[in-house]
């Protein structure tokens, strides 16, 4: 599907799971490089950055976080740019929730005469990017608040559910990382080439705008990965600290328990000796014994400070 949107003689081409025929088109139309019309017929899954003479193709993988089931998930989306003074082509095999939303403000803009500083196709392409990177920005807002409601349930003592949390996060942050990672490439590749790239030198700040919008996202990733690292390392603690409660407490009971065994075991020996069992009140003594035996031992363990 391809939808045309036009400002000040500037096209903006969005191509959604495009066909070959509407490749084919677009590359005859702006005289677009036959591997561009490859590039933008595929998914590569690889973000890179190539230079020619009139346009400049940029390709990026997104991070988008998406639920499944009950649980998000970081899942890959890519988007491929052709940019040139007069012209920008995206293409894209999936819905990505900011293009479209830049969309409907690129339109609305456009409609009231507003945007002063689209003067080229680089400028709608900059606030694209940054629009992008608003969205990145959200999601991992979103994961830092996961990573709080994580925290507040550490301490509330569901320690154990927590460990699936936290691993969940986890890997959240290292799909995020692993896809975004070669952004920062790509804009030092634009920077170092503003001599001699088609939209001038005079798009420098904008490509070092780009980049510091990635620098913030990477920051943001790593704030979370070590809010998650401390949460992780204290739930652990925590933990492990209960369990050991845990252990102490069944091995006090078995230290108890074992005496008592072995005294009604020794009364229930079969002997024609045994003491007290055959007396009216043997068994009543036999309790006392176990009783006092468990008082004693607890009263010991309390001295110790073990309980």
């Amino acid at each position: 599907m391809t939808t045309t949107h036009s400002y000040r003689g500037i096209a903006w081409i969005d191509l959604e799971s495009p066909n070959d025929n509407e490749i084919t088109g677009l590359v005859r139309r702006y005289g677009l490089h036959p591997l561009v019309g490859e590039e933008l017929k595929s998914s590569s899954a690889l973000a890179k950055i190539d230079f020619y003479a009139d346009y400049i193709l940029v390709v990026l993988t997104l991070p988008v976080r998406v639920k499944q089931g009950n649980n998000y998930t970081v899942v890959d989306r890519e988007i491929d740019f052709v940019i040139g003074k007069t012209f920008l082509i995206t293409s894209r095999f999936d819905t990505i929730e900011q293009i479209e939303y830049f969309a409907k403000i690129f339109e609305a803009n456009s409609i009231l005469g507003k945007d002063e500083q689209i003067e080229h196709a680089g400028h709608m392409f900059y606030y694209m990017v940054k629009r992008l990177y608003a969205g990145m920005n959200e999601d991992l807002e979103n994961i830092k608040d996961a990573l709080l409601t994580a925290e507040t349930s550490i301490f509330n003592g569901d320690e154990r559910n927590m460990v699936r949390v936290l691993s969940n996060v986890s890997r959240e942050l290292i799909d995020f990382r692993q896809t975004s990672r070669i952004h920062r490439d790509i804009w030092d590749n634009l920077i170092d080439s503003s001599d001699n790239n088609p939209l001038g030198k005079e798009f420098l700040p904008y490509a070092r705008d780009m980049r510091d919008e990635f620098n913030h996202v990477h920051e943001l990733v790593g704030n979370c990965r070590e809010l998650l690292a401390d949460l992780r390392e204290t739930n652990d603690s925590l933990l492990s600290t209960k369990q050991n409660e845990i252990i102490k407490t069944l091995t006090l009971i078995a230290c108890i328990f074992y005496p008592l065994s072995f005294i009604a075991a020794l009364f229930t020996i079969p002997a024609l000796s045994v003491p007290i069992i055959n007396i009216s009140q043997g068994w009543n003594i036999v309790l006392l014994i176990m009783i006092a035996c468990s008082s004693l031992m607890w009263w010991w363990f309390k001295k110790k400070r073990w309980i």
